[in-house]
């Protein structure tokens, strides 16, 4: 007869049972060993990526504040450049007013026939003048009134008024200037002219 032997195997069941809870157990530890170190590493690479931001966009400010700096500057010199031709046009203007007015003394003063006066000049507006005089004579008005035109620099004058006082006639015209009032022509004396023509004349005789 055969006898059987009989063997306890729940002890080696237990054991294969409590190595397979180990490996659980390691597997589990390792998983979670492994996510927090990919968390610890997605949070220490997010963070580093905020940090480079955060110093590129302090850098981009900084290089604005520049910017707006700069641009500020730019606009205070256009403003400077601005005002220096602006007093520069003024002062241009006001050389071009004392020009033309030297060359309207200086027209008047040769066109004004002997024995008239020139009393006052007075400008209306930059282009209007009025003229205020004595003159001998009604002829000697005439002769500065044709006179005035002739030389480009006034257009065709127009009398105001005229009257007599004891031996002067007093006269008023009022003139318009020709483009920038510069002559186009040597301005000369309609006297001297009219005193050449009667020399000639005796000359002739």
């Amino acid at each position: 007869m055969i006898e059987f032997t009989k063997i306890n195997l729940l002890p080696y069941r237990e054991e294969i049972k409590q190595r397979k809870k180990q490996q659980f157990n390691i597997l589990m530890l390792s998983a979670l060993l492994v996510g927090v170190g990919l968390s610890v590493l997605a949070y220490v690479s997010i963070n580093s990526a905020i940090s480079n931001q955060e110093s590129r966009n302090q850098f981009s400010e900084t290089e604005i504040s520049k910017l707006d700096t700069d641009l500020g500057e730019i606009k205070k010199l256009q403003q400077e450049k601005e005002n220096f031709l602006a007093k520069k046009q003024k002062v241009e203007e006001l050389q071009e007013k004392r020009s033309q007015a030297a060359y309207i003394i200086d027209t008047l003063n040769v066109l004004t026939p002997e024995n008239t006066y020139l009393t006052a000049v007075n400008a209306e507006n930059p282009t209007t003048y009025t003229i205020t005089g004595r003159a001998m004579s009604d002829n000697k008005i005439a002769m500065l009134m044709r006179a005035l035109p002739s030389t480009g620099v006034f257009s065709q004058p127009e009398l105001l008024s005229i009257k007599k006082n004891d031996n002067y006639q007093e006269f008023t015209l009022k003139v318009l200037l020709n483009n920038s009032g510069h002559p186009s022509v040597p301005v000369q004396n309609p006297a001297a002219n009219t005193t050449e023509t009667g020399e000639q004349k005796q000359e002739g005789k």
